[in-house]
């Protein structure tokens, strides 16, 4: 694999999260313009707390496009699309942990070529004043479609891909980050199954995943939110999160607020995609002691 000093760089000043700052609460703890019928879905906030990014798409699940809003001295800033989307069909954008450096999925047409094709895994970086144009993950994308993914705070990456080999329709994959690029292995029959695992938020600390399954008949109908927790080298068997996330639709794009306690996800029981939050611990999910805290220092 080639070398990617860029990836590397993100990897070697990656730092500690600053505490998370909520802003002022509409329903469900969101900003008004994350609580509307235009069909949001992927919330993430950066390392600062100073930037939060989301999806948008039309009616019938097309034409994806990234929205932010920054928080300046004035307050938060109007909710627009970011610079570079809005062309092509870019969403399940989550934030580094540690970094104002962003993955997110897109169809967009890679170096060297002019039309949009298979989905492909992108890093955009905001630099404190705007968006840098997007790179995508050369070493880690395939032939088949790569999306959908979460880094943990060692700099894997979790994500979701139909390559072959696969065991379902779409599977979940760790890159790790070496010397000369990404070593990517297949997780474990314990998470993935003949059904599709098409999202995966990984807790920074690496202690559990929380991905999405869909059509599971132990599940509640649709896309479900499933946690593993880490059991040694392996992953054990997943945990639905119950009737207080999971409905007989479609729910998906899970991302823990930086205190370890807010699960932030998508589901379309009310709509096309909606924004909502419920706190962990109201679960009812037994999980290893610790779980529940901060999975960054």
């Amino acid at each position: 694999m080639k070398p990617i000093p860029f990836l590397l760089f993100l990897f070697i000043v990656a730092s500690g999260c600053a505490p998370a700052q909520e802003s002022e609460d509409t329903p469900y703890g969101l900003p008004p313009a994350l609580v509307t019928d235009q069909g949001e879905s992927w919330y993430s906030r950066s390392n600062g707390d100073n930037v939060i990014v989301w999806g948008r798409h039309a009616e019938g699940w097309t034409d994806h496009e990234l929205w932010g809003m920054e928080l300046t001295e004035e307050g938060w800033s109007e909710a627009a699309v970011l610079p570079f989307s809005g062309t092509y069909n870019d969403r399940g954008a989550r934030f580094y942990p540690g970094l104002d450096a962003m993955l997110f999925s897109s169809d967009r047409p890679l170096p060297g070529e002019t039309e949009a094709g298979d989905v492909n895994l992108w890093i955009g970086m905001h630099d404190g004043v705007g968006w840098t144009e997007p790179d995508p993950l050369t070493s880690l994308n395939s032939d088949g479609n790569d999306f959908h993914g979460s880094v943990a705070g060692d700099a894997s990456v979790f994500f979701s891909s139909d390559r072959e080999g696969g065991k379902g329709r779409s599977d979940l994959y760790r890159a790790e980050l070496g010397i000369e690029g990404y070593d990517v292995t297949h997780l474990s029959d314990r998470v993935n199954s003949e059904y599709s695992e098409s999202d995966v938020f990984a807790d920074p600390a690496m202690r559990y995943l929380i991905f999405s399954r869909t059509d599971d008949p132990a599940g509640f109908g649709g896309d479900d939110l499933w946690i593993s927790f880490k059991d040694g080298e392996d992953w054990g068997e997943p945990i639905n999160l119950g009737p207080e996330v999971n409905s007989a639709e479609y729910e998906y794009g899970a991302w823990i607020s930086r205190d370890g306690l807010t699960l932030y996800f998508t589901t379309h029981r009310d709509g096309d995609a909606d924004i909502r939050t419920v706190q962990l611990a109201d679960l009812g999910i037994q999980g290893p002691e610790g779980w529940l805290e901060t999975g960054m220092e």
